[in-house]
């Protein structure tokens, strides 16, 4: 069996956009649930003159605004045989539009989550990974 939800999800005042995605599978006494969320938020809103000042601009940028930053994780459950994987990634990027330049603010989240499926709620016996 497998099931998808998708939801995209934009503020009344478009500055923020959220989206997300599930995704359930089960196979072989396993179950697998997948989900992606994406949120970016536009954070700041430049307006230039001359491309002149869009340059002077990019060459002030700090270096640590730059960066993103990956967070990784893994819980492992051995009494109800559950194990989650995560990632998550942080940061914020540029666009530019004419003479325009937007800061958009980003996160990424990936998570796996993997369970045995009771045989008992379906008439058969338990598994054992």
């Amino acid at each position: 069996m497998r099931e998808l939800i998708f939801k995209n999800l934009t503020s009344e005042n478009r500055r923020r956009k959220d989206l997300y995605i599930l995704e359930s599978y089960e196979k072989d006494g396993i179950r697998t649930v997948t989900q992606r969320h994406s949120v970016y938020v536009i954070n700041n809103h430049i307006k230039f003159k001359t491309p002149q000042e869009l340059v002077q601009w990019q060459e002030g940028i700090p270096p640590e605004h730059k960066l993103r930053h990956i967070f990784i994780c893994r819980k492992h459950n051995s009494q109800t045989k559950e194990d989650v994987f995560s990632c998550d990634v942080v940061g914020k990027f540029y666009a530019v539009i004419k003479d325009e330049v937007y800061t958009i603010g980003f996160k990424h989240s990936f998570e796996v989550d993997f369970s045995v499926i009771d045989k008992k709620e379906e008439g058969g016996g338990s598994i054992d990974l």
